[in-house]
């Protein structure tokens, strides 16, 4: 069973018509934060098209002109909680990128990391009618995939093409050109609950905002963190949001498995609240300000005032006015040393231990608390680092940490897509209602 993809294949053309025009916008839509940029594609590049070749090195030339982020409301482990406050932190932040860019947008590129997210690869051969092989023959192969087996209540987000065989060799990119008898391809398929799709597609459409995509925001933050060496031989990117942590792993400059751990830096910060009977907020930020992981000497004698607001209405107890900084680590390591265990799982199962190179790369919020790089290398080993993403031009400096990594790596999702199934013509067989349905959406496409 294979379906049209006709949804993706909308956003797509949206992405081009954006692109065309000269103005996108980015959306990570996040637990704790909402940030949106506004892309700006220079005029030469606006008229470039696909090549025949599935690796086209161009990328398109942009720059950032419109910048804005604020709390996030009304979403909760990346999923639509609250629908009108969704809508009304959209438009806000939008609005707010809009003023400082002096143009408005249409269409918005998106991700986030809600959804239950299920990775799945697929493996399908073509014996070829002609000895070169073409474009076409990549979309006949497709054809035969079955697509259809994800559940109904799901929505296919991504479905990128892996690695392709050509007869007995392995590990390419781009069949193209090149002789052979059968084709094969792997294919990683990732679904996620349809609903939650639904419900972020309806809070745009109120906002009068057209999806021109949607993508796993750790595979964008693994855009934006892994250097050359790391995508192609094989590394893992932990990307440490506040309501969840995906996990994203890479082969060849392809994703080949994605996944999230449903606990986060909220979950660091509730532990917090309930452990000294505190505010969330006043929570929030003595972890930010004083919080760590390794405990010293000098922790217990490292006292942190609480604020003089929580004690007034009384959630804490006036004989305690202090904590010490040791106490507050002890409250937080626990947690992370389940976040990595829970990492250390998925990684499992997505067969990380078979790659060349089993490097590990920590991005996110959570990744940059004191003292979290030596707790990860006594975890994993010395194959960890701490990711940063890279620079892109007219980004605020104040917006290249790795709580930015999604978004900045969303941008370079839009000047350099990846290759999916919906990009490739696929023939299927259709009825005569089907044939004439497909024929009057070609005239209203191309008239």
């Amino acid at each position: 069973m294979t379906i049209d993809f006709r949804r993706h294949r909308e956003s797509r053309k949206k992405l081009r018509a954006a692109i065309r025009g000269g103005t996108l916008g980015l959306l990570d839509i996040g637990t704790s934060k909402i940030a949106c940029l506004i892309l700006k594609f220079a005029e030469g590049n606006r008229k470039s098209s696909r090549s025949e070749h599935l690796q086209d090195t161009k990328r398109l030339a942009y720059r950032v002109v419109g910048v804005a982020t604020k709390k996030s409301r009304g979403i909760k482990s990346g999923e639509v909680a609250i629908a009108d406050e969704v809508e009304k932190s959209i438009r806000s932040v939008v609005q707010q990128a809009q003023k400082m860019a002096a143009t408005t947008i249409d269409n918005v590129l998106i991700c986030f990391s809600g959804g239950s997210p299920v990775s799945k690869n697929l493996f399908g051969e073509l014996k070829l009618e002609t000895p070169i092989v073409e474009t076409r023959d990549i979309g006949k192969l497709l054809s035969k995939y079955n697509f259809g087996t994800a559940s109904s209540k799901r929505e296919i987000l991504h479905a990128m093409l892996v690695n392709f065989t050509l007869d007995d060799k392995t590990g390419l990119t781009d069949p193209c050109g090149l002789a052979g008898q059968t084709l094969g391809l792997d294919v990683n398929l990732m679904t996620i609950d349809q609903n939650v799709l639904d419900n972020i597609t309806q809070c745009f459409n109120r906002c009068q905002l057209g999806l021109a995509g949607a993508v796993f925001a750790p595979y964008a933050s693994a855009r934006s963190s892994l250097v050359e060496d790391e995508l192609k031989l094989g590394s893992a990117c932990v990307d440490m949001g506040s309501g969840s942590t995906g996990v994203s792993i890479f082969l060849n400059h392809q994703m080949v498995f994605g996944s999230t751990v449903k606990f986060g830096g909220e979950h660091i910060t509730s532990d917090i609240m309930q452990a000294f009977q505190i505010s969330f907020e006043e929570a929030e930020r003595i972890k930010t300000l004083h919080g760590g992981v390794v405990i010293t000497n000098l922790d217990d004698r490292d006292l942190i005032e609480l604020s003089s607001g929580d004690r007034a209405e009384g959630i804490l107890n006036y004989d305690r006015p202090f904590v010490s900084r040791s106490e507050l680590i002890s409250v937080i390591r626990p947690r992370l040393e389940e976040i990595l265990e829970e990492v250390d799982s998925q990684l499992d199962v997505g067969g990380f231990d078979h790659l060349p190179s089993k490097r590990i790369v920590f991005t996110g919020g959570g990744s940059q608390l004191p003292g979290f790089y030596e707790l990860a290398t006594d975890y994993f080993g010395s194959r960890v680092r701490i990711g940063r993403p890279m620079r892109i031009q007219g980004l605020p400096q104040a917006l290249h940490g790795s709580q930015f990594s999604a978004i900045i790596g969303l941008a370079i999702e839009a000047s350099y897509p990846q290759d999916e199934v919906w990009d490739f013509d696929m023939p299927f067989r259709a009825g005569a209602t089907e044939r004439f349905r497909l024929a009057v959406n070609w005239f209203k496409e191309n008239w």
